[in-house]
């Protein structure tokens, strides 16, 4: 029994690591990409959902484990709870864990027909950590938007059962990697002082607060009547997505702490998962038309 417990302990351990390096991601990226893709093209069951999950999984550890291994001075400072900030994975195994990782993502993308998405994907997270075009902040949002409409696309195709996308996904996707595009950079908000020590040029760094905040808000406004529009939800969800807009407006308005920032986040990203629930209501719409 001891050996079995051991395994099993040693196996918990490997799982939590790797959670680890996708913990700050479950709220901004993990959360809207499913939902995104379960309002587009779902319902499913439950194994194809978790083979979706697993794909947009993979692919996101790839990119954070490759993104932590040149930032592990800024999450020292900002993310302390990373595993080579932490040293729960030491430095010299980096490349080794990133290189099986991507092999893997890879071989799951070929399982489903979805080969060229992956090394799109993975040409895309090369130059934004390899070629560093991450540092330049138009391409930074750029790339993270691209990131997006491949979380969300690969899942989308899974939970179809290899169909081809609709136009509802289709918009999806694109929606998704405008939005980002737009207001990625409120992240930046919030990691001034780390990026500020690894010489990033975002945003909010470049401009004065005035300006960067403005950025973000001007975006936010046209994307929520926008969106709006696009999808048609009932007049209650209008209501609560122009709510969380004017919480998010309000407080990059009032409040320019860093700490601040952390804090209120949170409204950023309520709201960016609402952008991507959506476009359930055009499918619902479709499926009743249907009938």
């Amino acid at each position: 029994m001891m050996p079995v417990k051991s395994l099993g302990d040693k196996l918990l351990q490997g799982f939590y690591t790797l959670f680890l390096f996708t913990k700050s991601d479950a709220f901004l990226v993990v959360t809207p990409s499913i939902t995104a893709a379960l309002a587009a093209a779902g319902p499913t069951d439950p194994l194809t959902f978790f083979q979706a999950f697993v794909w947009m999984e993979l692919h996101l550890l790839a990119f954070e484990i490759r993104n932590q291994t040149y930032g592990v001075d800024e999450d020292k400072i900002c993310k302390p709870h990373r595993p080579f900030a932490s040293n729960r994975v030491p430095m010299e195994y980096a490349l080794r864990v990133y290189l099986v990782t991507v092999a893997v993502a890879l071989c799951f993308s070929f399982y489903h027909g979805l080969q060229l998405v992956s090394v799109g994907y993975f040409l895309g997270t090369t130059v934004h950590n390899e070629f560093e075009w991450a540092k330049n902040p138009v391409l930074k949002n750029t790339l993270g938007g691209w990131g997006y409409a491949c979380y969300i696309g690969g899942p989308m195709y899974i939970i179809g059962h290899h169909q081809p996308l609709s136009t509802t996904c289709t918009h999806a996707i694109l929606a998704s990697f405008l939005t980002f595009s737009l207001t990625g950079h409120a992240q930046d908000f919030r990691d001034r002082s780390g990026d500020a020590l690894m010489g990033r040029k975002t945003i909010p760094l470049i401009y004065s607060q005035r300006v960067a905040r403005a950025s973000v808000i001007l975006a936010m406004a046209a994307l929520t009547y926008g969106l709006s529009k696009r999808w048609s939800p009932p007049p209650l969800v209008i209501g609560a997505f122009t709510a969380l807009f004017i919480m998010t407006s309000v407080t990059l308005s009032v409040q320019h702490r860093e700490e601040d920032d952390r804090k209120n986040f949170v409204w950023y990203e309520m709201w960016f998962i609402c952008a991507h629930l959506l476009p359930i209501f055009e499918r619902c719409e479709v499926r009743i038309r249907s009938i």
